[in-house]
């Protein structure tokens, strides 16, 4: 009677091929898996920034912004007190917030021995926001708050920052920290400014904001959310979530 199997070698193909098949396939839907979390983690928070958003003005008749304004002294350097207090204020409809010492986003980085990285993995010392200690709410998520809209020409303001897994990696301006703005009308949308560190007018060409959510650009990536939203890759072609961020 007949006996059939697989020789040793066949055997030996047989692996090879599913390793190099595995070699490929992994690291596509380890990228894959990635994407999908971050993106659920940036809409999840989207949605509840301006969920607080509009539950701020229902409770006091007077959006975000104007309260900020509202509290501010006359002069820059006191927003570091008042960017800290209206935070906190805003940040009473977060569940489970405990706001941390220190003063600054920098400080907070520094204690706890995070990486402040921009989009090509180079580390940067500036912060989009950085006038108030840093707030982490029960997820995890950390939240720092920028100077009061009064001192700059625009209609929106302050810029918020909100790293959306908090301490885990990579901490990366385009990646996992995101910078937003609280409009007139209760919304908190997307940062478009030109200026990382101040507040700019808002610029209205996807060619022109893509200058500033680029592996190329020596400044911050600091209007990424803009296309993280859409989920449309800056250059054009593909999506953000895993065209994009591919290997960043």
């Amino acid at each position: 009677m007949k006996k059939f199997g697989f020789t040793l070698a066949e055997t030996l193909i047989t692996l090879g091929i599913i390793g190099v098949v595995a070699a490929i396939t992994i690291p596509i839907l380890s990228n894959h898996l990635r994407g999908k979390k971050l993106q659920s983690q940036f809409m999840k928070t989207y949605s509840e920034l301006n969920q607080a958003a509009r539950n701020f003005y229902a409770q006091t008749d007077m959006p975000f912004r104007d309260y900020q304004d509202s509290i501010s002294g006359n002069s820059p350097s006191s927003t570091i007190w008042d960017s800290t207090q209206s935070l906190k204020l805003f940040m009473s409809y977060f569940k489970g917030v405990s706001k941390n010492s220190g003063y600054g986003a920098r400080a907070y980085d520094e204690k706890n021995n995070i990486k402040n990285l921009n989009l090509n993995n180079k580390y940067i010392n500036s912060y989009p926001c950085d006038r108030s200690v840093v707030f982490t709410d029960m997820v995890g998520r950390d939240y720092v708050m920028d100077d009061v809209a009064t001192y700059y020409n625009v209609d929106y303001g302050p810029k918020i920052c909100v790293d959306i897994n908090g301490k885990n990696k990579p901490n990366k301006w385009g990646v996992d920290r995101f910078v937003f703005v609280f409009t007139e009308d209760n919304a908190v949308i997307p940062y478009t400014g030109k200026d990382a560190h101040n507040l700019s007018k808002n610029l209205t060409s996807d060619t022109e904001i893509a200058k500033y959510c680029s592996s190329t650009a020596t400044t911050i990536a600091h209007t990424c959310a803009y296309f993280a939203l859409k989920n449309k890759r800056p250059e054009g072609k593909g999506d953000y979530w895993h065209d994009f961020l591919r290997g960043k």
